[in-house]
């Protein structure tokens, strides 16, 4: 009975989030059409390396020379979102990176806020010296959501760590169908 219960936690606390989270940013990034069409994880993959190497979906760069036979109409240029994703190191590992990150970088700016006292004390307070304090964070977080394994393992409570990571893995790859499921239903309406 106790595995019930912890596999029901790892699909409420992190399959459920990470597949409403990978939902969000592979539907964005093909309504947007800052990929082809993709089928599964393999060619996100691929379609995320052409991303972080400045190549649209022709498989031309940023200044319009040709990389590929394709001759399609170019996309735009990836948006802040699909940059960061691409930076995390695209894929699964690349959105439960980018996840942690936004998690960790929300936790703190609110523990900041409440800690000084309210919203309208951090503006009154708001300088030059909170600004290096957030950079400065910023870049603690960025590396603690490189290594998301760890930053995860700490934080949950169980002795199945497994299912956690497989609820993961199968939240991201139900994102990913039903991103691609929204984004034919789109096209096709």
């Amino acid at each position: 009975m106790g595995m019930i219960i912890e596999a029901i936690w790892a699909v409420v606390l992190v399959g459920v989030p990470i597949t409403l989270f990978t939902l969000a940013i592979v539907w964005w990034g093909l309504r947007n059409g800052h990929f082809k069409e993709i089928n599964d994880s393999k060619e996100l993959g691929r379609e995320l390396k052409r991303m972080a190497k400045g190549k649209n979906k022709t498989g031309n760069d940023k200044h319009g020379n040709k990389n590929s036979e394709n001759n399609g109409p170019e996309s735009k240029k990836p948006d802040l979102i699909q940059k960061k994703w691409a930076k995390f190191g695209g894929g699964f590992y690349g959105i439960v990176a980018f996840f942690t990150y936004l998690v960790v970088e929300i936790r703190e700016i609110v523990d900041m806020i409440l800690n000084i006292g309210g919203l309208w004390e951090f503006i009154k307070q708001f300088d030059v010296g909170v600004i290096v304090e957030l950079f400065i964070s910023a870049l603690m977080n960025f590396i603690t959501a490189m290594v998301w394994p760890l930053y995860w393992m700490k934080r949950i409570d169980t002795n199945q760590v497994w299912m956690f990571f497989v609820a993961a893995y199968g939240g991201y790859v139900l994102g990913l169908k039903l991103a691609q499921r929204l984004n034919q239903h789109r096209k096709g309406a």
